[in-house]
C-alpha cells in the first residue's frame, strides 16, 4: 500500500508586482492559514519517506511553516518539474519514485495538484470532486499498488481531505 499526500502551497503575496511568479513568499493570510495547517498535520501525525518541493518561495515557505509543527520526513527534494506542472508531469514524477518508498508528501500549485487528486480518485481530470480546492489544502490518498510505475491504473481511496 501506498500513500499520497497532495498539499498545495499556501496563499502567496501579490503586493511587489516586481516579483517574479516563482519568487513571491507567502501573504500575511498565507503564512497563518500554513499555521492552521500545521496544527492539523501535527495532530493526525503523519510521516512520509519523502517529500517533493517545487522550487517557488511560497512553496519553500510553506513546507518549512509545516515542518516547524512537525517533522514529516528528513529527506526532502526540490523538483523544478513541480513548478507549473500539469496532472499528467506530477504523475509522471510519482511514477518514478523508488519502490521502497511507501509515502510520499508533494508540494505544489494548482490547477495540476486538483486535476491529479481528481485523476488518481475517479481515473480522470474532467470532473471534479471538489467544490474548490484552495491554498493550503491537504489531501491523503491510498493506493494498493505495490509499485509507483502503476499508480493510477486503479482508483485511490481518499484518506483525508483538509481545507483552510
Amino acid at each position: 500500500m501506498k500513500e499520497i499526500h497532495l498539499i498545495r502551497h499556501s496563499k502567496s503575496d501579490w503586493s511587489d508586482t516586481n516579483l517574479k511568479d516563482k519568487e513571491r513568499p507567502l501573504s500575511k493570510r498565507g503564512r497563518k492559514n500554513a499555521r492552521f495547517l500545521g496544527k492539523y498535520v501535527e495532530k493526525v501525525s503523519f510521516v512520509a519517506d519523502v517529500a517533493l518541493i517545487s522550487p517557488s518561495i511560497r512553496t519553500s515557505e510553506t513546507w518549512k511553516i509545516l515542518q516547524g509543527f512537525q517533522n514529516i520526513t528528513k529527506d526532502t527534494k526540490i523538483i523544478s518539474e513541480i513548478y507549473e506542472a500539469e496532472y499528467s508531469d506530477l504523475l509522471r514524477i510519482l511514477r518514478g519514485l523508488a519502490s521502497k518508498i511507501n509515502n510520499v508528501v508533494l508540494i505544489g500549485h494548482n490547477p495540476g495538484m486538483e486535476d491529479l487528486a481528481n485523476y488518481l480518485l475517479l481515473g480522470n481530470n474532467t470532473d471534479s470532486l471538489f467544490e474548490k480546492f484552495p491554498t493550503s489544502s491537504f489531501i491523503s490518498l491510498v493506493t494498493d499498488q505495490q509499485d509507483w510505475a502503476d499508480l493510477g491504473r486503479q482508483s485511490c481511496r481518499l484518506k483525508r481531505f483538509w481545507i483552510p
